[in-house]
Order: structure tokens, then C-alpha cells, then sequence
């Protein structure tokens, strides 16, 4: 087989052991250091996400919590505000009474100061009406005599 492109003998047997020892140190010193930087990575990403969706859920937990505190202020405030009319209104219609009361005392001191001042100018219009009406009696009797 001199004459063919392509002849087979001992170096085809050192190539085949040259390429599996080769194959053998690859993998030794490149594909499992690989391998294995690829599965570390894979692991830390793998952790890496389950503290990503961790976080999301205790983020969710609190947004949560927040909504609820929100909504307990909203709640409380909503409560004193209530109290506050509720007072004020309260304050409101005492006020008013008192002013109603110390109006109607007015009215009645009032009342009986008129009332007074009435039955004195009667006094004086019944003794000015009996002197007028002596005096007429004596200028009568007066002109009789």
C-alpha cells in the first residue's frame, strides 16, 4: 500500500494513543475544572435567586404590613376626627344653651325692671291725679263758699 494517500501503520496507533492522552489531560486539567466552575456558578445563582425570592416575599409581607398599618391610621384618624365634631357640636349646643339662658334672665330682669318702673310712674301719675283732683275740689269748693 506504497502508493495510496493513505496508509496505515505505527503512527496511526501513537496518533490514537497521542489523541486519548491528550483527550485524558483535557479533561483532567480543562473540562472538569470547567464543569465544576460551571456548577459552582450554578449553585451560587441558584442561591443567589432563592434570596432574590426570599426578599420578594418578605418585601411583599412588609408592603403588606404597611397597607394594614395605613389603613388602621386611616382608621384611628378617621375616629378622632369623629370625636373632634362630635365634641365641638357638643361644645356647640352648650354653648348656645347658656347664651339662651342668660338671655332669657335678661329678658326677665328686664321684664321686671319695666314692670317697676311701670308701677312707679302709676304711683306717681295716682298721686298727681289726687292732688290735681284736690285741687280742683278746693277751687270748686272755694267758688261754692
Amino acid at each position: 500500500m506504497e502508493g495510496s494517500i493513505v496508509s496505515i501503520d505505527w503512527t496511526l496507533a501513537v496518533q490514537a494513543v497521542n489523541f486519548l492522552v491528550f483527550m485524558v489531560l483535557i479533561n483532567k486539567f480543562l473540562f472538569k475544572p470547567l464543569l465544576e466552575l460551571m456548577e459552582e456558578r450554578e449553585r451560587e445563582v441558584g442561591a443567589v435567586y432563592s434570596e432574590v425570592e426570599a426578599l420578594k416575599e418578605k418585601a411583599n409581607s412588609l408592603f403588606s404590613q404597611v397597607e394594614e398599618l395605613l389603613a388602621r391610621a386611616k382608621e384611628e384618624a378617621k375616629a378622632k376626627i369623629d370625636e373632634a365634631v362630635r365634641e365641638a357640636r357638643e361644645e356647640r349646643e352648650k354653648i348656645l344653651s347658656e347664651a339662651q339662658e342668660e338671655a332669657l334672665k335678661k329678658v326677665e330682669k328686664a321684664k321686671e325692671e319695666i314692670w317697676k318702673s311701670f308701677e312707679e310712674e302709676k304711683a306717681k301719675l295716682e298721686k298727681e291725679a289726687e292732688r290735681i283732683a284736690e285741687e280742683i275740689v278746693k277751687k270748686i269748693l272755694g267758688k261754692v263758699a
